[in-house]
């Protein structure tokens, strides 16, 4: 998991050149169209948070998630995947698995504009919720295999 400004993107170095190309999208053409290349997939979100309560994590086997707030601000948690419990049936078509993690062994905050979030198939994220208040979002997630 990494999480950190955008501006600092160019600090980090990945031997998946996949992700090297996602990243500098993501530096240099955040708000252009969402996309599908042979590198990346772009794909834009529009969606109301849910309470975190009502979300559960999610892990993926063979793809990278880097994920960018645009609009609003959501709260996420990041954990390992081995920490993972009541499983659902992993869907090979769609890359995802979801399941509880215990909270005291997870980062938890904010993903607001500015910030980057990747998750790398040994995380498992919360995504999409909130603590106090519903908020309308605008994302960014580039899916990028692993």
């Amino acid at each position: 998991m990494i999480y950190d400004k955008i501006t600092n993107a160019g600090l980090y170095a990945f031997p998946n050149v996949r992700l090297m190309k996602a990243v500098a999208d993501m530096s240099h053409n955040l708000h252009g169209e969402a996309a599908e290349t042979n590198d990346f997939k772009k794909n834009s979100l529009l969606f109301t948070t849910v309470p975190k309560g009502e979300k559960r994590f999610e892990a993926h086997r063979k793809f990278i998630d880097i994920h960018v707030v645009l609009e609003g601000r959501e709260y996420v948690e990041v954990s390992d995947v081995e920490r993972l419990s009541d499983l659902t049936e992993y869907d090979p078509e769609h890359d995802i698995q979801f399941g509880d993690a215990s909270a005291g062994h997870a980062f938890k905050g904010y993903l607001e504009p500015g910030y980057f979030l990747i998750c790398f198939p040994e995380d498992t994220h919360l995504v999409g919720a909130h603590e106090q208040s519903e908020q309308t979002v605008r994302k960014i997630v580039y899916k990028i295999e692993a």
